[in-house]
This record gives structure tokens, C-alpha cells and sequence, in this order.
């Protein structure tokens, strides 16, 4: 083989294994479980990291794009779709410029969203925060002053810039009520919409990752932990990016007593309410006909 031929062949392989699909989140609405749903298929091929963060400035875009084509070398040659799932692909305005970047490099790529009741999600996201150390406000003060909360709620916002770049037919919008519920007929329009088997659904077993509440605690391994990170990093802001993803997890697993105060109030759930209002309106028109708005809109 001279060495055109290996040049071409080299290429059509990197091409063969760029994703066709992408898991943009939500942030806490059911993305891991997802994540493993699809990793799960023997047509479909993750990567071992789930959150490549890639096409967000801030996190992995400056590794480059062959940083991004090795996540996917493994896929064999019976693959038929190739994703990753990172949540931070819904971001916005927080990280901006995603949906752009992915329709430059992937623009046949199809988007499958997964979302949950915006305000059940907000609570989980702050469980989340104090849980690995970067969250201290009480959960009214922290919800309510902090954007980011409420904007990774409003799906509609954040479905808007990727519809300015991709047709409406190349994105999914699946429910973790649903996934939860009706398991099999929402994995099997997961699969259909990336290529592969849907009749594959019936034999998943079921994953649970949706949430942090009501997880088990770790109390003197996770309490040690957090007593050095806050030793290294006395403020705690910025921790996250620098915690491993194995202890993350464990420390997301321990809710105790950081998030036991966190009965909502009437009048915090209303401003919540208040404040996504007008976007649940807007993503009725991104719904199937009997969506109920999760009685907000």
C-alpha cells in the first residue's frame, strides 16, 4: 500500500468513527442513565469517559479534534452509531458557541435531549453542588441568585440554539418521567432515531441514575474528603473540575445533612415557576401533542 492509499484509508477511519449522535443533556435529568442505556446496545459505541465536554471552549475544545477522535478508536467494525453524552453541550449562556461548533464538525450528527421537571431538576443540581463541595448557600438564597439554576432549566432556551443550527429532525426530546416510566418505548425510540435495533430495548436491564436524593451516605470517608479538598481549596469555588470522576461520584452519593434543609417552600416553588413559565410555553412547541408542562405552563 503506498503511502496516498494509507493516508486515504487512515482518513476514512477517523471518518468512520466521528460520532452520529450526541446526548446534549439536561444537567440531573436522567443523562447517565441514558448514557448507559445506549452503551448497553451492542450496535452502539460509547466512550469510557461519558463527559468529553469537548465542543465547550472552556472545558476540551483546545485539546484539538484528534484528542476527540481517540475517545472513538475503539468502536469495531460491527458498530452502526457511534455518541458521547456531555451535559454541559446545554449550557447556555454560560458556555455559548457549542451548538455552532458541533454543526461545523458534525453536522449530520443527530441530538437526542433528555430533560425532567425544570424544577425537580434545580434541586437536584444544587444537591449535586453541595454535595462536592461547591455550593454553601442555603438552597433558597442559592436557586434563586444564582442564573445558572434556573438557565439550565429552561430547555426551551437551550433546544433554540441548536435549532438555529440543525434541522428540527435531527434532534430527539425524550423525558426522564418517560424513561423512567415507560422504559422499553422510550429506549426503543432512542435506538430507531441513532440507526440502530430498537427491538434491543426489551432485553436492557434498568439503570437507575436519575438523581441524587435519597442515596447513601458515606459519612466518614466522604467528611475526610471534603475536610482536604477544603484544606487545598479553602474557597471551593472552581473544586469540581479539579475532583476525579470516581470520587465525584461518591461524594455525590452523600446528601445528609447539607441537603436536609431543603423543603421548597410555596413561595420559592412560585417565583421558580415564575421564572420558567414562559420558556415551558415556548417548548410545547418542541413537545408531542398531551404534554403536560409539569403544571407549570
Amino acid at each position: 500500500m503506498d503511502d496516498g492509499s494509507a493516508a486515504r484509508k487512515d482518513s476514512e477511519h477517523r471518518r468512520a468513527h466521528r460520532p452520529s449522535f450526541i446526548v446534549i443533556g439536561a444537567m440531573k435529568s436522567g443523562t447517565t442513565s441514558l448514557y448507559y442505556y445506549l452503551q448497553a446496545h451492542p450496535e452502539i459505541f460509547m466512550p469510557a469517559i461519558k463527559e468529553l465536554d469537548f465542543f465547550t471552549a472552556e472545558m476540551n475544545w483546545k485539546r484539538g479534534w484528534r484528542w476527540y477522535e481517540r475517545q472513538f478508536t475503539l468502536a469495531g467494525s460491527d458498530i452502526k452509531a457511534v455518541g458521547e453524552a456531555s451535559t454541559t453541550y446545554t449550557k447556555y449562556p454560560q458556555y455559548a458557541g457549542v451548538a455552532q461548533r458541533i454543526a461545523e464538525h458534525l453536522p449530520d450528527a443527530r441530538l437526542i435531549y433528555i430533560i425532567r421537571d425544570p424544577i425537580d431538576r434545580i434541586r437536584s443540581q444544587y444537591q449535586h453542588h453541595v454535595a462536592i463541595g461547591i455550593e454553601r448557600a442555603p438552597f433558597e438564597e442559592a436557586v434563586l441568585e444564582n442564573p445558572y439554576y434556573v438557565d439550565f432549566s429552561r430547555y426551551a432556551c437551550q433546544i433554540e440554539q441548536y435549532l438555529e443550527h440543525f434541522p428540527r429532525e435531527q434532534l430527539l426530546i425524550v423525558t426522564s418521567e418517560d424513561l423512567r416510566r415507560e422504559r422499553v418505548a422510550t429506549l426503543g425510540k432512542v435506538y430507531d432515531f441513532v440507526g440502530v435495533d430498537e427491538g434491543v430495548a426489551h432485553t436492557v436491564p434498568a439503570e437507575e441514575h436519575f438523581t441524587t436524593e435519597g442515596r447513601l451516605a458515606y459519612p466518614a470517608v466522604v467528611a475526610s474528603t471534603r475536610r482536604a479538598l477544603r484544606r487545598v481549596w479553602p474557597g471551593s469555588v472552581g473544586v469540581a473540575k479539579f475532583i476525579p470522576g470516581p470520587v465525584k461520584q461518591l461524594l455525590g452519593k452523600s446528601m445528609v445533612s447539607q441537603s436536609s434543609g431543603l423543603a421548597m417552600t410555596g413561595a420559592v416553588r412560585k417565583r421558580l415557576e415564575d421564572a420558567l413559565r414562559e420558556d415551558v410555553t415556548r417548548l410545547r412547541n418542541y413537545m408531542p401533542p398531551g404534554f403536560d408542562g409539569w403544571g407549570i405552563a
